[in-house]
């Protein structure tokens, strides 16, 4: 049996405060997600012949769901999740043969242009695993911590104020390892630099869930979009700047596919209400529909969760 799988996570920020930037709620961009891929193929090709394979087959990758990340299973091999919105960045997948923090693949990391880069690793599936943590600032890593509780696989820069309760012993764990568990050092390296931690309670985190595995599309029950024409089939997106405003490759779905259970309830509620001014027989038709839609939508939050 091999070893746990390790999941990285990017965070790429601009923004002063990036807690600020998701509690405005922004919406997950599933064209920067495209757009991201095929130009992280090409990278990784280009710093070595054959390296993308170890992620999977960027030529044709499968869209599987728009969903919180925090309220979510970690992706799996030859996953990607991706939330890509004005300030703020986040990619999450597994990392082949994971190693030294340090040394994630160059084109990960320097794909999206920002002021500061965060990077996490952990294995979900076993907590005294690799875990760890690093920061690049200006280009420049500023502080790298790999570990598993036996052992610690790289220690440079200076330590973060946020450190010092676990190399004092004060953080609960067992054994006579590490006085912490890795993994459990890299969340708070996240909730330090950002200004959340990434939980179920915790601030929603919208991204889009790509496949990279040849799997097959799964049904929507909406029909791919027209190609597009004129000026906006000729917009650039450039490695340095691929959040560019208004790219979205399913314009008719900019409407969030994450809203919260309670505020479909409410949308079906009220056009009950209005349709009884056309006619009960109105009203009913259109309370019909919007049960049918929460279903659906239940159904696939569902599908989403058991994966």
């Amino acid at each position: 049996m091999g070893s746990p799988d390790t999941v990285v996570t990017l965070w790429f920020a601009t923004a002063a405060v990036p807690r600020d930037v998701l509690t405005a709620e922004p919406t997950p961009d599933r064209g920067f997600a495209r757009k991201y891929l095929a130009q992280l193929g090409v990278r990784l090709e280009a710093v070595e012949k054959g390296a993308s394979t170890a992620f999977g087959d960027f030529s044709s990758p499968t869209h599987i769901g728009d969903f919180d990340m925090n309220r979510s299973a970690p992706p799996g091999r030859r996953e990607f999740y991706i939330g890509g919105y004005p300030g703020l960045s986040i990619v999450q997948t597994v990392l082949p043969d994971a190693g030294l923090l340090s040394e994630v693949p160059l084109p990960l990391r320097d794909l999206i242009a920002a002021a500061d880069i965060y990077v996490t690793c952990r294995t979900p599936d076993d907590p005294d695993g690799l875990g760890g943590f690093a920061h690049w600032s200006g280009g420049v890593l500023k502080r790298c911590f790999t570990a598993t509780r036996d052992k610690i696989l790289e220690d440079t820069g200076l330590p973060e104020p946020f450190e010092a309760p676990f190399w004092e012993g004060n953080v609960e764990s067992s054994g006579i390892q590490l006085p912490f568990r890795p993994g459990e050092f890299a969340a708070a390296a996240e909730e330090y630099w950002l200004g959340f931690r990434v939980e179920r309670e915790g601030i929603d985190i919208p991204v889009c869930a790509f496949a990279l595995d040849g799997r097959a599309t799964a049904w929507s029950g909406r029909r791919a979009p027209e190609p597009e024409t004129g000026p906006a089939a000729h917009r650039p997106v450039h490695p340095a700047a691929p959040n560019t405003p208004g790219y979205d490759d399913y314009a008719d779905g900019k409407e969030s596919s994450i809203r919260a259970t309670s505020d479909l309830l409410k949308g079906a509620a009220l056009s009950a209400v209005t349709g009884v001014g056309h006619g009960v027989r109105g009203g009913v038709r259109l309370l019909q529909t919007g049960s049918r839609r929460i279903g659906d939508e239940v159904r696939r939050r569902a599908r989403n969760a058991g994966r």
